[in-house]
């Protein structure tokens, strides 16, 4: 029997998609908080267990394929930082390196069947995806110069951007794996959340109040909800999404279709 795994499950939307993947066969919860996440998993109660991990950490991300056992079945990948709650530079080693070094990982583990779903976030669909240097860069994210290659672009890895770039960095590896993960039956996409009613939105919001008019501005005119990104996360790994695969869902009430570049141009410099 393959194992389903969410990996960032102690808190928020983490928390909501593993509450909604509990009744659905065998669940490992992994969190770098092993203590909240261990939490959720006796609350949840059954075929529930939970291991602490740090996706930037080689060792505890190879701890985590262990205790996957030898079939993978879904993963869900909402795990990730702000640019609050860490410098650019940390943002960007877990946002992006993490995730390309956690499904690099569990590639053994893929058969046929298996889905992953992977976290990007609106802010991707923010920046420009069209500057032929920066994707070079960005495609590589486990280059062990991928930050100085940055830095050589003239981008500060610090700065605001490191957020926007980790998550576009996380619509283009989805969109490369597709290939590979569908010549061994399996399906891999990912997903973006608009702003949520999250700790980690709340503490978006606070440090920068003009994401209120942003919030208000969108066409549904509200935060999102945990659940209702959950849902869509578990959809996406279901059999009724059996010809989705290599593609990216927005689920960010209308934000997108009414948000300019937030950049601001800033990026302009890198273009031929």
């Amino acid at each position: 029997m393959g194992t389903n795994v969410v990996v960032g499950a102690a808190s928020g939307m983490g928390a909501a998609v593993a509450r909604a993947m509990a009744p659905r066969g065998r669940l490992l919860l992994a969190d770098i908080d092993a203590d909240g996440v261990g939490r959720l998993a006796m609350e949840l109660g059954g075929d529930v267990e939970s291991i602490g991990c740090d996706v930037t950490r080689p060792d505890e991300v190879d701890a985590l394929v262990d205790a996957i056992g030898p079939e993978l079945t879904v993963l869900q990948v909402p795990a990730g930082i702000s640019g609050t709650m860490a410098p650019g530079r940390r943002v960007l080693e877990v946002n992006l390196v993490g995730m390309a070094r956690l499904l690099d990982a569990v590639e053994p583990l893929v058969r046929p069947g298996s889905v992953a779903v992977c976290f990007s976030s609106v802010a991707g669909h923010l920046v420009p995806n069209d500057i032929p240097a920066l994707n070079e860069v960005l495609d590589e994210p486990l280059a062990a110069d991928f930050l100085d290659r940055l830095v050589a672009l003239g981008i500060d890895p610090d700065s605001g951007l490191g957020y926007q770039l980790s998550k576009l960095g996380v619509l283009r590896l989805v969109r490369r794996l597709a290939g590979p993960w569908g010549a061994r039956g399996a399906r891999i996409l990912s997903l973006s959340p608009g702003t949520t009613d999250t700790p980690m939105a709340r503490a978006e919001i606070a440090a920068h109040p003009i994401m209120e008019k942003f919030i208000a501005d969108r066409p549904l005119g509200r935060m999102g909800r945990p659940e209702e990104i959950a849902s869509v996360a578990v959809f996406l790994a279901s059999n009724g999404a059996s010809f989705m695969t290599g593609t990216d869902v927005l689920v960010d009430g209308g934000m997108v279709g009414v948000t300019p570049d937030v950049t601001n141009g800033a990026l302009a410099f890198l273009r031929p």
